[in-house]
């Protein structure tokens, strides 16, 4: 395996005996040898429950991998079989460094022994002479922040306890392949957010990390790849914004299904409708586009019933924006067509990069009332707002979304990720270094 990659899967599979009944692990260890015996056919006692099957894929050095997909997808099979605590099926896997991981809670601590001499243990498996790990257990203890516990036997400790113990461990021996289970959900803002930033670190010394959450932000944040498993295979490898979307779509087309089935038994709510949101829309004529469109079909879903038909980002003399200036005032305007009578809110989000939201709004965060649409009915829906941004590029997402129960959940009817796409420019005042900046009074007082 070449030097600059870390991991290499080929073909990785891995298949569990399911049996009905524990008579039947004892059938299966014992029959079949019979059956062979006497010339029989060989009978099988259990089911075939295949956790993974057939993933391949390389990582490379220093990379940040994010494993995403739903419960039961394989995620935990997958980094369990790359740490060696599993054993495949079938295919190979390939390491190039050591690894540390933080799956399990309290994985690899003994119950009985002390914060401390569980500290000594876990270095030691991971390599550390007891040289090395006298001269780093103040950065561990500081970095878990558990206090005199840490003399105390790790069956007393609360599960954040464990999991602080654990990730401050691993972070300190610095491993070549850190890798991280969900561990980081039962730690409170503060650990997580030091964690999110010890992470960071590692990564800028050069060590690859495979990073599972469900906090799709998080892995966009801190992961240039993803892989995306489904029902035990790859269903995708590549670039983590574009496959935390795919996962997103799937995600709200299931809750659309989940939400159709009892929609007849909830009734919301009625606000106060009205059929313009805006003078634009009656001094604006309608837009729609086949170039839209077509540009557009491999970005939507939803349910439909409302559809959009065009969007754009103007400016106050409503020309196209496609560089804009620092928090330069514009209007996202979308053109929409109902084919059906529906309450619903049109909302836009504008997006980084790494499709994570900096900016947004919707009907109700905008103290608007949801728009009652009736068949056949064309809209302007018109946003005006400021671009305070970092330069770079940016893309708007414009939903269509029906609240099922205001404020809790929603069904929707037509989604298009990156219907505009610009450019803001650098601030002509002196660079930001946040996503986004608005204006700050300061006051400084001489005691």
């Amino acid at each position: 395996m070449s030097s600059e990659i870390a991991i290499k899967i080929e073909g990785l599979s891995k298949c569990y005996e399911i049996y009905n009944t524990p008579r039947d692990r004892l059938k299966q260890f014992i029959l079949p040898k019979l059956q062979n015996a006497l010339g029989m056919q060989a009978q099988q006692y259990y089911r075939e429950f295949w956790a993974l099957r057939d993933i391949s894929f390389e990582i490379k050095r220093g990379e940040t991998v994010g494993i995403i997909g739903r419960n039961g997808g394989g995620k935990s099979t997958l980094l369990q079989l790359i740490c060696g605590t599993l054993n495949p099926t079938g295919g190979s896997i390939e390491t190039n460094g050591r690894i540390a991981a933080l799956l399990e809670l309290g994985s690899g601590f003994n119950p009985e022994f002390t914060g401390r001499e569980n500290v000594y243990l876990s270095c030691a498996l991971l390599g550390l002479t007891k040289e090395q790990t006298d001269a780093r257990f103040d950065d561990v203890a500081s970095f878990a922040d558990i206090g005199a516990f840490i003399e105390q036997p790790v069956k007393t400790y609360s599960s954040g306890m464990f999991v602080r113990l654990a990730f401050a461990v691993n972070i300190v021996s610095h491993p070549d392949i850190m890798i991280v289970d969900e561990a980081l959900a039962v730690g409170d803002m503060s650990f997580q957010a030091k964690c999110m930033t010890a992470l960071r670190r590692i990564q800028d010394n050069g060590a690859t990390v495979l990073f599972v959450s469900h906090d799709i932000g998080s892995i966009r944040s801190l992961c240039s790849q993803a892989a995306y498993l489904e029902q035990g295979r790859l269903k995708g490898f590549g670039k983590a914004s574009t496959l935390t979307e795919d996962y997103i779509r799937v995600t709200r087309e299931e809750m659309n299904s989940e939400v159709l089935k009892y929609l007849p038994q909830i009734k919301n709510p009625k606000a106060d409708q009205t059929e313009v949101l805006s003078g634009s829309a009656t001094t604006h004529g309608f837009k729609e586009s086949q170039e839209f469109d077509r540009r557009a079909a491999g970005f939507r879903y939803g349910k439909g019933g409302v559809r959009i038909a065009f969007a754009e980002l103007i400016d106050a003399s409503g020309e196209p924006v496609v560089a804009a200036e620092f928090n330069q005032k514009v209007t996202v305007r979308v053109y929409i067509e109902a084919q059906e009578h529906t309450d619903c809110s049109v909302n836009y989000y504008i997006q980084d990069d790494k499709k994570i939201q900096i900016l947004g709004a919707g009907f109700r965060t905008a103290g608007f009332p949801l728009l009652e649409c009736v068949a056949g009915g064309r809209y302007i829906i018109s946003y005006t707002t400021l671009l305070p941004l970092q330069e770079g590029n940016y893309s708007i997402q414009i939903q269509i979304s029906k609240p099922v129960v205001l404020e809790q959940s929603a069904e929707f009817l037509d989604v298009i990720d990156d219907a505009i796409v610009f450019n803001v420019q650098r601030r002509a005042g002196g660079r930001i270094w946040a996503k986004a900046y608005v204006e700050n009074t300061i006051e400084v007082q001489n005691l």
